[in-house]
């Protein structure tokens, strides 16, 4: 039923964003950890030398944990190709309990969430279908509002029912603004300023050093890959074959 597509979509999102969220507190902090370590490279003087065994320890030790949290991944892939569409009445009971509670702890005022989406709907799918970094940057300077959670789940929930179309070159154009959103959201809570004060930062970074965008590309193929496994799932494409007429939100 529509019901039983639109609540495995939801799971699917909320399910991705903590894959999200986890890469980027990996792979950003190692990109900053290792810049940290490039820079003081540069200097041979004896008094760096602590500070700079200090950031070879950090980029270490977060290179294990990004190799770590990746084989984590896979293996959360290879399970759910088999059981992410094959939820219970009772299990999507929960989840959407959880969303509903998870939804008041990220969104001080609710009452902002769905009017936000209603009426930015537009803009949103603007930013979605935007390929370059200035081009997004300069659409954020002149909307900041749309820097928040909700723009994120929105453009992730897009690239699941385009892929659903069958439309995978669009899927990715989206999926590509998709991350940009969430690596900015998580970067401002590892920094722990509000995300309309940081999205430049991350344009900043991302254009200019290496690590920094290997981090997104990694993390951006990986997206790409995780909605292609769910929306080819056994349990999905049956969901799809008894209700022909869905479409996107």
């Amino acid at each position: 039923s529509s019901q039983t597509y639109s609540q495995g979509i939801e799971l699917a999102c909320q399910k991705e964003r903590e894959f999200v969220k986890h890469s980027v507190e990996c792979t950003w902090n190692l990109a900053e950890a290792q810049q940290k370590f490039g820079s003081l490279a540069l200097h041979n003087s004896e008094s760096r030398d602590q500070e700079s065994a200090q950031a070879r320890t950090e980029a270490a030790e977060l290179r294990w944990r990004e190799e770590e949290w990746r084989r984590k991944e896979e293996a959360l892939n290879q399970r759910e190709r088999q059981n992410l569409w094959n939820t219970d009445p009772v299990s999507k009971e929960v989840f959407n309990k959880s969303f509903i509670n998870q939804k008041r702890k990220e969104i001080e005022d609710e009452a902002v969430s769905e009017p936000l989406i209603q009426k930015h709907e537009q803009k949103i799918r603007h930013f979605g279908m935007l390929s370059r970094w200035d081009d997004s940057q300069r659409f954020l300077s002149d909307h900041p509002y749309l820097v928040c959670e909700e723009t994120s789940r929105y453009l992730m929930l897009w690239c699941f029912h385009l892929e659903a179309e069958q439309k995978g070159a669009l899927m990715e154009q989206v999926a590509h603004q998709a991350v940009v959103m969430q690596f900015i959201i998580e970067i401002a809570k590892n920094c722990n300023v509000d995300p309309r004060g940081c999205f430049r930062l991350f344009f900043q970074k991302a254009k200019v050093r290496e690590g920094y965008f290997e981090a997104f590309k990694n993390e951006l193929e990986a997206f790409k890959t995780r909605v292609r496994i769910w929306s080819q799932s056994h349990g999905f494409q049956t969901m799809l074959l008894h209700d022909l007429n869905v479409s996107p939100g």
